[in-house]
């Protein structure tokens, strides 16, 4: 008790003292403010006094937020483009130290107790610490995801919000040391709301960018948005601007619901014609030093919002016990006073006030500049004014070009009054970043996780009714985005026409052309229709770059061997694959093939080349990737139909966006050695040397462990979702996930994707395999084999009969049968005891029961599912999906139209699938029921269609498969 009243005391006493992160700081003087300028990459040092830029120092990428010593007399500074904190001497300028961190440093934060600098690690999930004075990491502690917002109390708490789940943590700081307790104190999850009206102000949690604690240091106050995911997505109901409040009493931190700020409540400023004034993307706050205002920048709708947070305590004469009960409700009064509409500049974000509380400086993120607004005094009916509209201009040259920036800007914005002529918002009042937080990154995953859908009836959670999705024409695309989620081009009603996709204007295509670079920029989605990029700010590299898989055989021979006959290995090359492709182009565009070619040509996408520079050889039955050896001998570039070696082994990060091939590739962080991928048998001999000499230098450049146990890196690829509509196609990874095989606190029974699909030996799943990985190298303890074992037996048998085996062994011990009659019902249940996912994972393949029932005079007296000719007959029980379009019409082989799920009867994972089959009454007993599992892995029909588009090829028809059977006799 003595405690808590020792800290509560503390509290009152210290007002002051806690502090949040911010891209703002006005030194103690009040003489300067330092900006950190976003994407421009640039410190500016600015004067108060006329807004003359002193200096602009050019450091790195995308500078974040940016943090103070004691004695200012050094600043650090997170770049979220490089994955670095810097270290600036404020005396002479001068850069200190750049310091590596986790991946996509955000918020920064000053400890002056410990002198310590705090950083979110956004991506990462942690959060470090770095000494300010030996600077260097002194810890790193793992958080919940999506760490971003930081804040820090005069008790030594450190809160943390996380942008994407909803939830705040709070740490503790340990006493005496330089050390955050990395188990938190408490974490809060922020409530969810729920309503049967869409209109009104609801949903879950999200965009927690900013934390800021009040003057008092009573309180948290969290800007953020509400995602109302539960219906058809529109942004006038689905997205919603919010205030969330914690209670920061010690030991017993809370979320005071009551006090949520929502739209159209404690929200609700009125225009002339008495019609709230709806806001957009909340995203800095700051409060007034008395503790009486807060200040919000809404970075959508470009306003500026002042919350009236004392305004029920100064009305002395309500009194009333009624009026208590009110005041309770509706959040003790606080309520918005002023929404001041659509500031100067472009993006409003981070807000600073002066010591004096009578200015506030805003900064505009796509202008690049700072607002100064006077903030009227104290009063209740003060009100905020501009004092001037670029009180100084921070960055001299912008590193985006002009066309870049306006697509960024068109990206970020939500106000409908710019582009008055063709405004890209209506009554619907979002922006594109409402949505996609941080662009199509990362982030992706947690849109299409929060919109729930149920397949059967509606599959999509983002855009609908796209032409090409964005291949031929992509303002057509756009175009139709922001009519029917944003009510802008007219379709609000308030322009008498609206605009043409098909027959844009001028400034539409210019403002869509615009936005397109923005979509395609390198943090982005550089090749569109996939998630794969290169880890720099190019979209390609030069094919000299880019290895050839075959000088890896001459010390990795097994290995070389194993992955050239599997399906990743030359995979692509054969005419299934070539058909379906130029399915999708014909029906899309040429730029569609992205789509597939991100997983399955990848080297094609990644070095820029042309694909009229490849052409498919379709030799199914070539071993060995011969032609790849031919080639390195001959010293001729190749480009790689699968991926290959040096694709995977310089994958350095599975960004988690949902599939698609979210991968990074690094191709030029890497120790070389001489004569790489030579032709000539000397040098040859000379590059081997060289890497016996110094081995540990090429196992750091092609191994990364950690992410090759993580099945998230399988996962990239072999999860895949439609982009535009946000469909999933395939959800192999999320299955496991869900499944009994991802368990790593028992290591007896976790099973990762290369457990199973990279083991020399199926019946050894589960065991250590012993076996060499290099030539003359060291016999490993467990060998993880590169045949990439899976379903598909037809392909790779083609080329390996060992191969073949491996597949066909791994399909058959998928499954157990079990089989029971009850009244005149066979009941064949088929269980999933292998697979961790879904049974059958992938597509196109045929899994069916073939039943036959025999009585006591061993004659046949009931059958289903036998082959008639070469295909499964109508009434067969198959385990497959059948994908629609919105009308329910099966969509075939155009499968990213899909967007209803028709028929389903794969079995997950740790499940089951029952089948039931009427058998006549009066048939004699005893009786033998014999069920067969059969597999192909192409269907005639497909194959027919395959050879029809190519004639002069010689493809034949994939086997059937028995990979299950099981005899039972039932007496009477």
């Amino acid at each position: 008790m003595l405690r808590y009243l020792f800290l509560s005391l503390f509290l009152i006493v210290n007002l002051f003292a806690q502090s949040s992160s911010n891209a703002l700081y006005i030194t103690k003087n009040q003489e300067f403010i330092y900006t950190a300028n976003l994407d421009a990459g640039s410190v500016t040092k600015t004067s108060l006094k006329d807004g003359v830029v002193i200096n602009e120092k050019v450091l790195g990428k995308d500078l974040r937020r940016i943090a103070f010593n004691k004695n200012e007399s050094q600043y650090a500074v997170t770049d979220h483009g490089k994955n670095v904190v810097y270290i600036i001497n404020t005396k002479d300028n001068s850069l200190e130290k750049t310091i590596k961190t986790p991946s996509q440093p955000h918020a920064i934060i000053y400890d002056e107790k410990k002198n310590n600098y705090y950083i979110s690690c956004f991506e990462a999930n942690k959060i470090i610490s770095i000494d300010a004075k030996k600077l260097e990491i002194n810890q790193e502690i793992n958080t919940l995801e999506t760490p971003r917002g930081l804040a820090l109390t005069n008790d030594n708490r450190l809160l943390v919000s996380h942008a994407l789940i909803g939830k705040v943590s709070i740490f503790k700081l340990i006493e005496n040391e330089k050390a955050i307790d990395s188990k938190p104190i408490t974490i809060i999850s922020l409530h969810e709301t729920q309503n049967e009206k869409e209109s009104v102000s609801q949903g879950l949690p999200r965009y927690l960018d900013d934390i800021e604690i009040t003057p008092d240091g009573k309180e948290a106050w969290l800007p953020h948005l509400l995602w109302n995911v539960d219906h058809a997505f529109q942004f006038q109901s689905t997205i919603f601007p919010t205030i969330s409040i914690i209670d920061l009493t010690p030991y017993n931190e809370k979320e005071l619901e009551i006090k949520r700020k929502h739209l159209f409540k404690e929200i609700n400023i009125q225009d002339k014609l008495n019609k709230t004034l709806i806001i957009s993307n909340p995203w800095d706050l700051v409060f007034s030093p008395s503790g009486h205002k807060a200040f919000i920048t809404l970075a959508g709708s470009e306003d500026l919002l002042v919350m009236d947070i004392k305004r029920s305590t100064q009305n002395k004469r309500r009194k009333s016990r009624q009026h208590r009960i009110r005041k309770k409700r509706a959040g003790s009064g606080a309520r918005a006073v002023q929404i001041y509409r659509h500031l100067p500049g472009a993006n409003p974000r981070a807000i600073v006030i002066s010591e004096n509380g009578e200015d506030l400086y805003v900064q505009n993120a796509m202008s690049l500049d700072l607002t100064k607004l006077n903030t009227g005094g104290k009063g209740t009916f003060s009100r905020v004014t501009i004092e001037k509209d670029i009180f100084a201009k921070l960055v001299k040259n912008d590193p985006l070009s002009k066309e870049l920036r306006e697509g960024k800007t068109v990206f970020n914005l939500g106000n409908s009054d710019k582009y008055k002529n063709n405004p890209i918002v209506g009554d619907f009042w979002m922006s594109c970043a409402s949505c996609h937080y941080e662009g199509f990154n990362s982030t992706n995953r947690f849109m299409l996780k929060d919109f729930k859908v149920d397949k059967y009836k509606d599959a999509v959670a983002g855009h609908r009714n796209l032409d090409s999705f964005f291949s031929k024409n992509f303002i057509s695309d756009y175009t139709k985005i922001i009519k029917q989620t944003q009510g802008g081009f007219g379709e609000d009603g308030i322009m008498e026409e609206k605009v043409d996709g098909q027959k844009p204007n001028k400034e539409v295509k210019q403002m869509l052309t615009s936005l397109h670079k923005y979509v395609q920029a390198p943090e982005n989605l550089p090749l569109m229709s996939t998630w794969l990029k290169l880890d720099d700010d190019k979209k390609t590299a030069h094919k000299s770059q880019w290895l050839n898989s075959a000088s890896c055989k001459q010390c990795h021979p097994t290995i070389y061997k194993q992955w050239a006959n599997s399906s990743h290995g030359t995979a692509m090359d054969h005419p299934y694959y070539e058909f379906q492709e130029n399915i999708a182009a014909k029906k899309e565009g040429e730029e569609f093939r992205a789509f597939c070619r991100g997983c399955h040509m990848p080297q094609l996408l990644l070095t820029g080349r042309d694909s009229s520079e490849y052409k498919f050889k379709n030799n199914m039955f070539e071993k060995d990737a011969m032609s790849l050896q031919k080639a390195l001998k001959e010293g001729e570039s190749v480009i790689e139909a699968g991926t290959g070696c040096f694709f995977c082994h310089r994958v350095n990060k599975a960004r988690n966006a949902g599939g698609n091939a979210d991968l990074s590739i690094n191709l030029k962080d890497r120790d070389k050695y001489f004569f790489e991928n030579t032709s000539n048998e000397t040098l040859k001999w000379a590059n081997e040397k060289s890497i016996n000499a110094n081995p540990k230098a090429h196992k750091d450049s092609y191994t990364n462990k950690d992410l090759y146990q993580d099945s998230l890196y399988c996962g990239t690829c072999h999860n895949e979702f439609i982009p535009g509509t946000g469909v999933k196609i395939n959800d192999n990874y999320g299955e496991w996930l869900a499944s009994s095989f991802n368990n790593p606190k028992d290591k007896t029974k976790h099973r990762s994707c290369i457990d199973c699909h990279m083991k020399a030996d199926i019946s050894s799943i589960g065991k250590d395999v012993q076996g060499f990985s290099t030539l003359g190298g060291k016999l490993k303890k467990d060998v993880k084999t590169h045949h990439f074992t899976g379903a598909n037996d037809y392909l790779a048998g083609l080329r390996s009969d060992e191969h073949r085996k491996l597949s066909i062994d791994l399909l058959r011990i998928a499954t157990k049968l079990e089989a029971n009659i009850n009244d005149d019902k066979l009941t064949i249940r088929v269980n999933n005891v292998q697979a961790g996912h879904k049974f059958p994972g992938g597509a196109r393949r045929q899994i069916w029961l073939e039943i036959t029932v025999k009585d006591k005079f061993g004659s046949v007296v009931y059958k289903n599912g036998h082959m008639q000719g070469n295909s499964v007959p109508k009434g067969a029980r198959e385990f497959k999906k059948v994908a629609g379009d919105k009308d329910g019409v099966p969509v075939g082989l155009h499968f990213w139209r899909y967007e209803k799920m028709i028929k389903d009867t794969r079995i997950p994972a740790d499940g089951y699938r029952d089948e039931v089959f009427d058998i006549p009454s009066d048939i004699a007993y005893p009786l033998q029921v014999e069920t067969r599992l059969l597999f192909r892995a192409f269907s005639p029909k497909l194959t027919d269609k395959v050879r029809d588009a190519f004639p002069k090829r010689d493809i034949p028809y994939a086997q059937v498969v028995e990979i299950n059977k099981l005899v039972k006799k039932f007496e009477n």
